[in-house]
């Protein structure tokens, strides 16, 4: 029996993607200027940000500069200390693990999501994306929002990684040798899951993890 033909995606939670907070952000301010602080939105930079979110998402809805705008105005609002807002930081977060993932070959990583990654990176190393970086608290609101719109695609991939490059250390650290040289692949990860289901079948109608799903740590905005 395949084990991933067993496994059932989790409950989909708004703090898995848009979390709650951030759809509050969405809500346009009618008539407000578009300002970022003191730094004017320009509609050439939107026009840009929206051709990246189409070449990850064709199917996602195109961006307005009034809800870029009130996002932002709210996210200023909430963050008066200067702080970046939780679910900005977790998606930069989750940016680093998808970096990685497409450049770990043991992993197999397939070719679109490598191509999702060159996405955000080109945007990530663009002076000319919407919000400028170096604007307090708001700066990264832009790149999250599509590192975001990645994750509602790549998720189970990336939670797999997850769970593979915990299975490799585990290896690892019993081995008492470095990680990469263990030799591991996506392909023993997967055998060892098989087995661990087989072994388990009788007692667990679940599907079988080394360790906890780590979706609900990765995505959960608290």
């Amino acid at each position: 029996m395949n084990v991933f033909a067993a496994r059932t995606a989790p409950p989909r939670r708004a703090s898995m993607t848009f979390p709650l907070g951030f759809l509050d952000f969405l809500k346009v301010s009618p008539g407000r200027r578009h300002h970022v602080g003191d730094y004017e939105l320009q509609p050439q930079r939107l026009e840009r940000f929206n051709r990246v979110l189409r070449e990850l998402s064709p199917e996602a809805s195109a961006m307005t500069l009034d809800q870029i705008a009130s996002a932002a105005k709210r996210a200023l609002e909430r963050h008066p200390d200067g702080s970046t807002p939780p679910f900005v930081q977790a998606r930069m977060d989750a940016l680093r693990r998808l970096e990685a993932l497409a450049v770990d070959d043991a992993f197999e990583p397939g070719p679109e999501l490598r191509r999702q990654v060159r996405v955000l990176q080109a945007y990530r190393a663009d002076d000319a994306d919407l919000i400028p970086d170096d604007i307090a608290v708001v700066g990264l609101l832009d790149d999250a929002v599509l590192v975001d719109i990645a994750l509602q695609l790549l998720q189970r991939e990336l939670a797999d990684y997850e769970d593979f490059c915990r299975f490799r250390k585990v290896a690892a650290d019993f081995a008492g040798m470095d990680e990469a040289a263990t030799g591991l692949t996506r392909g023993h990860w997967l055998e060892a899951l098989e087995q661990a289901h087989a072994s388990l079948a009788k007692v667990a109608a679940t599907p079988v993890r080394f360790v906890p799903d780590p979706r609900a740590s990765l995505f959960h905005i608290g």
